[in-house]
């Protein structure tokens, strides 16, 4: 019986994941850099809502296209904290493999 060799590389992998996180980052700003970065005055009352579906009732039929993409551009930007604090935590990760190897 052959024995499995462990082709498994914890730094290789860390690396790896710190690229992801870099591609994810790099794509969402620039979709982010597509998107409008302000909410109107008179449109910020649906910022936040707790259920967009149930929210666009109350937003004006010429402003739902305007106002569909001001909460992806909120989603877009939340994205790229969530990445960049994931990247933040492989790093401390890798650096500590990198320390030990």
């Amino acid at each position: 019986m052959e024995q499995e060799t462990n082709d498994f590389d914890p730094i290789e992998a860390r690396q790896n994941e710190i690229a992801q996180y870099d591609a994810n980052i790099a794509m969402y700003q620039a979709i982010a850099s597509q998107l409008p970065d302000k909410w109107p005055a008179d449109l910020e009352q649906y910022r936040n809502p707790k259920n967009q579906h149930k929210a666009l009732k109350d937003v004006p039929a010429d402003k739902v296209q305007q106002v569909a993409e001001l909460w992806y551009a909120d989603d877009v930007t939340q994205a790229i904290k969530t990445e960049t604090l994931e990247r933040t935590k492989a790093a401390a990760i890798l650096a500590a493999l990198e320390a030990n190897a």
